[in-house]
């Protein structure tokens, strides 16, 4: 259904251009949902010549362009799983997830990042640049392949990896199945159309870029301009939805006050992948008059729970369940059941304790334990109040404290090191490292710059503190609570 929707549009009608201009005026010419179809049965040719079948993994590790789109577009078209990755991690970062999925192809500007696996650092035929110019010519290259074999009806389309508290990120298969009902609930309760023009900046190796924003955008037959990354800057006037995290708008907010008509010409504004705080909401809204939609999602369920396009949107809430799920709270923590759940991560046994389809018989509900705290407030509003897993979320992205902590094991002069989420007016959360040095404090502190260098950006420690022990309770295990206590209020060294 996902995939015949998507070819059904018609082949004239505008669907992606790219923005690299940073004043964000005029994007460069529209390709049409012909040009998208056109560009991945190229690309679907080229990877069967590069030996990929259907049901082969796939990773695209490449930065938001044209280029990542056709990859996707063509492992769609041939039947290929995605494998997307962050184009910023570093090897240490990439190895695990490699190790687990063993893609039979990288693609990828960086190649030497990937030692040991087949990768492709050049464009396919159909890649353009950034003014709609084939970059190359392949006459070699077969540039098409007969119909019977594009466009497969196969469910599994993607591999997302997400981190987890165990340090070691897990693999989350996603199908088509699992987006397109979502997709459509969220289509209905956002006011969603084919009219719509996106702003889409949003990483596509994320869910909330890759599903929500590309799928999102060709499921309905819509519009979006692809941007590079995000900058704070003004918006195009075919411009009506945008999809960003809390950061985003805390350094948008400047230029709302400072011009803010064409953000008052928005539908809508939707904020996730953290927590949105009230201060921040209120100002964009005193700014545009507009309320931005809070929502909750994850990558193994897809969305959770959204406030509405029309009606009442409560700040700090992240609304009730989207229609076609369920969720309660056991304890406290938040549970989800319905068809957008996963059903196991990728190479691990479904052990009852771990199952997220833990109900007894084909009648029982399958709940999905989020590891999130939440409360209901008296509209029947899901408010998240905590998180009871202790990843991170550094400007919208989940990075794990046992993730970084591993990267630092063995260190010399270093004997322990803990990792915490710190308070960040920007970012949210920033990670903290707190070292028990074995030597001289100096150079372990050295040493530990240096070693912060393997992780990407985000994940490096912004703060770091030099205590005699960790906080650990009689078993052993690290109290973070009593870690975060330990760092003095921004006073702590920058360690970036």
């Amino acid at each position: 259904m996902f995939l015949s929707r998507f070819l059904d549009h018609d082949p004239a009608r505008p669907a992606l251009a790219t923005s690299h201009d940073a004043t964000a005026t005029a994007p460069s010419r529209w390709l049409t949902y012909g040009d998208l179809r056109a560009r991945g049965e190229s690309a679907a040719a080229w990877l069967a010549s590069e030996g990929v079948r259907p049901g082969d993994i796939v990773a695209i590790h490449l930065e938001n362009s044209l280029d990542l789109v056709d990859a996707h577009l063509g492992c769609m078209a041939l039947g290929a799983v995605r494998l997307p990755l962050n184009p910023h991690y570093r090897e240490a970062e990439l190895t695990p997830i490699l190790e687990d999925a063993a893609p039979c192809l990288v693609i990828t500007a960086a190649p030497e990042r990937f030692p040991g696996f087949r990768s492709f650092s050049g464009p396919h035929p159909a890649a353009q640049d950034r003014d709609g110019a084939p970059l190359h010519e392949a006459p070699d290259q077969p540039t098409s392949l007969p119909a019977d074999r594009l466009w497969p009806d196969r469910d599994l389309t993607a591999l997302l990896f997400t981190s987890g508290t165990t340090g070691r990120p897990k693999g989350v298969p996603q199908t088509f199945s699992m987006w397109g009902a979502n997709l459509d609930a969220l289509a209905t309760l956002w006011q969603l159309s084919g009219d719509d023009c996106l702003w889409l900046a949003l990483p596509l190796f994320h869910t909330h870029g890759l599903v929500l924003g590309l799928h999102g955008t060709l499921l309905r037959g819509s519009r979006a301009i692809l941007r590079p990354r995000f900058e704070p800057v003004l918006l195009p006037g075919e411009v009506t939805h945008v999809y960003g995290v809390p950061t985003w708008y805390r350094r948008w907010l400047p230029v709302m006050q400072a011009d803010p008509e064409p953000f008052r010409r928005l539908t809508l504004m939707v904020s996730g992948s953290d927590g949105l705080d009230r201060a921040t909401s209120d100002a964009v809204y005193a700014a545009t008059g507009h309320r931005i939609l809070e929502r909750y999602g994850m990558t193994e369920t897809v969305m959770i729970c959204s406030n509405p396009g029309r009606g009442e949107r409560r700040a700090g809430t992240v609304g009730p369940p989207v229609p076609g799920v369920s969720v309660r709270l056991v304890d406290g923590e938040v549970q989800v059941s319905g068809p957008s759940v996963y059903s196991g991560y990728w190479g691990q046994p479904l052990r009852v304790a771990e199952s997220p389809r833990s109900g007894s018989g084909a009648e029982a509900p399958a709940w999905f334990s989020t590891g999130d705290a939440g409360e209901w407030d008296d509209a029947g509003y899901l408010r998240i109040v905590g998180r009871k897993k202790e990843l991170i979320i550094v400007g919208g992205v989940n990075v794990s404290p046992a993730e970084v902590e591993a990267i630092y094991a063995g260190l010399p002069g270093v004997r322990e090191v803990g990792a915490v989420g710190l308070p960040d007016d920007d970012l949210n959360e920033v990670v903290g490292l707190a070292v028990v040095v074995d030597g001289d404090v100096a150079e372990a502190l050295a040493a530990v710059r240096e070693r912060g260098q393997m992780l990407s950006g985000l994940k490096r420690p912004r703060r770091v503190i030099v205590l005699d022990a960790l906080p650990r309770n009689a078993l052993g295990k690290l109290q973070r609570g009593a870690l975060k206590a330990a760092f003095p209020g921004g006073s702590a060294p920058d360690a970036t």
